[in-house]
């Protein structure tokens, strides 16, 4: 890959797509995500810098051009296809898979096969492969692409200029009270008041955006340790001090535990103190001089500029009464009133509601698309009238959710897909500077899903994906030490 024709592309890819948001007309946004497929299939390594670009911005793109709805997808489609095309005379290696593998595609054979025999509708199935399926080609594809250095560098540079723009955007999104840089439907959004005090972005959630502001971090920092001059490191660590400050606004609890999980399993197997210094730094200083700055602007300009404007009213069921500081979201974690709410409608209710259809259904599940999974928000669950579900519930919790669709033997399947990855990492920690902080962060992943859907969400598992796409197909080719032990 040359990195300055990669840029090149990841630029004007980065311009039709916002041009196709902004201007907002239907034929122009099929046209775009049709050219940057085109594009990725005749640069199948550029095209992964497209999905870089494109997976943070998604809500924001496709609710201002639902014709780029599909991009994503045909985008990786695309350099899937240019894989098998370029590999066509070794055919044997379409074949060659890690364990881990085994163990995912067992488990989507048993959702599949228990949704068919509940009785869900063939697209509702078809929807939910998809979810889990489409990102994983990633991995497939990466993998057989022989990545180098240039091209992990080049990854670097484009996740840290987009999210920067991304940076950008949730302080003026805070910063206007969510009155600016943002499509009107989200600016109408009845949010309580514990919600609304939380930035967003254009991923349009504050628990996804951390998980990606995580994941930018360590890029950044990483690059960051692979740069020379003096100027530039110096303009890394401010963009890292910048989207710390924006992951401490976006009050995501469960992304703050699984990142404290995972930087304590990194501290424990390298020791690097150095490493562990720059974090804590950019995290207490990114507290200082971005978030509450910033949380005091923000209420003044709401108190004191913006009280004319009209405010959408709280939703109700909300997380709680107003409060008058975001650390309030912190303290309500542990109220009994919060946990007797979660038992009624939240998370609590989702997971002994899920063991109730578990014991009904104990050795393969209800399958694919039928409790609280991407599909159940777009079709009817077949089993929601049975079980008194009357609600459109979304599980926030990924092993309930495998739990209750693909039984016993689907955990197990997914058991296998975990714990594979984990071991591959393992494995590889003394080869690659990347498999220890990404080791790490599977395990703080793996307390993420028990409070998100973590492994259906398009931005996490791309960067996941192509990460340990990187690790498993060459050893220590990078020069950088911010990750090394």
């Amino acid at each position: 890959m040359n990195n300055r024709f990669s840029y090149s592309m990841a630029g004007a890819a980065a311009v039709l797509f916002l041009a196709a948001a902004l201007i907002s007309v239907p034929a122009l946004a099929l046209a775009v995500s049709v050219i940057t497929a085109v594009m990725a299939y005749l640069k199948p390594k550029e095209g992964l810098l497209f999905l870089l670009i494109y997976f943070p911005m998604r809500s924001f793109l496709t609710e201002m051009a639902p014709g780029l709805k599909l991009a994503g997808d045909l985008i990786i489609i695309a350099i899937t296809l240019r894989v098998l095309w370029d590999t066509r005379r070794d055919i044997r290696s379409w074949f060659r898979f890690h364990a881990f593998e085994y163990g995912f595609f067992a488990f989507l054979a048993i959702g599949v096969v228990s949704a068919l025999l509940t009785g869900v509708e063939i697209n509702a199935i078809i929807f939910q492969l998809r979810a889990f399926v489409i990102t994983y080609l990633v991995f497939y594809a990466a993998k057989r692409l022989s990545l180098t250095k240039e091209d992990v560098i080049s990854f670097l540079w484009v996740t840290t200029a987009t999210a920067m723009l991304l940076v950008v955007q949730g302080l003026v999104e805070k910063l206007s009270v969510r009155t600016m840089m943002m499509p009107e439907a989200w600016v109408n959004r009845a949010l309580s008041p514990n919600n609304r005090v939380r930035i967003y972005g254009w991923i349009n959630n504050p628990n996804v955006f951390a998980v990606y502001l995580t994941i930018a971090f360590m890029c950044v920092m990483y690059l960051r340790s692979l740069v020379t001059a003096r100027w530039v490191k110096i303009l890394l660590f401010i963009s890292a001090v910048l989207m710390m400050g924006v992951w401490t606004l976006t009050y995501s609890r469960g992304t703050w535990i699984g990142f404290a999980i995972g930087f304590v399993v990194y501290i424990l197997l390298t020791r690097n103190w150095r490493a562990v210094a720059m974090t804590i730094a950019a995290i207490a200083i990114g507290v200082v001089l971005v978030n509450m700055p910033v949380a005091s602007a923000a209420r003044y300009i709401e108190a004191n500029i913006l009280n004319d404007v009209p405010r959408p009213a709280p939703s109700e069921g909300g997380d709680g009464p107003e409060i008058t500081v975001e650390g309030q979201r912190l303290k309500e974690t542990f109220e009994l009133s919060t946990v007797e709410l979660s038992k009624q409608t939240g998370r609590l209710f989702i997971v002994n509601k899920g063991f109730e259809i578990f014991t009904d259904n104990p050795i393969i599940g209800t399958g694919f698309a039928t409790y609280g999974d991407s599909a159940t928000k777009s079709y009817l669950s077949p089993i929601y009238e049975k079980y008194d579900i009357y609600f459109n519930i979304y599980s926030d919790n990924q092993y309930i959710q495998v739990i209750v669709q693909t039984g016993t033997l689907g955990v197990i399947a997914f058991a296998v897909f975990l714990l594979g990855m984990l071991a591959i990492l393992w494995k590889r920690r003394d080869d690659h500077p990347m498999a220890i902080p990404v080791l790490s962060m599977l395990i703080g992943i793996f307390v993420c899903g028990l409070l998100y859907n973590i492994w259906e969400d398009k931005t996490f598992t791309t960067y996941f994906f192509l990460a340990m796409a990187i690790i498993v197909t060459y050893k220590d080719q990078l020069s950088g030490t911010f990750f090394r032990r």
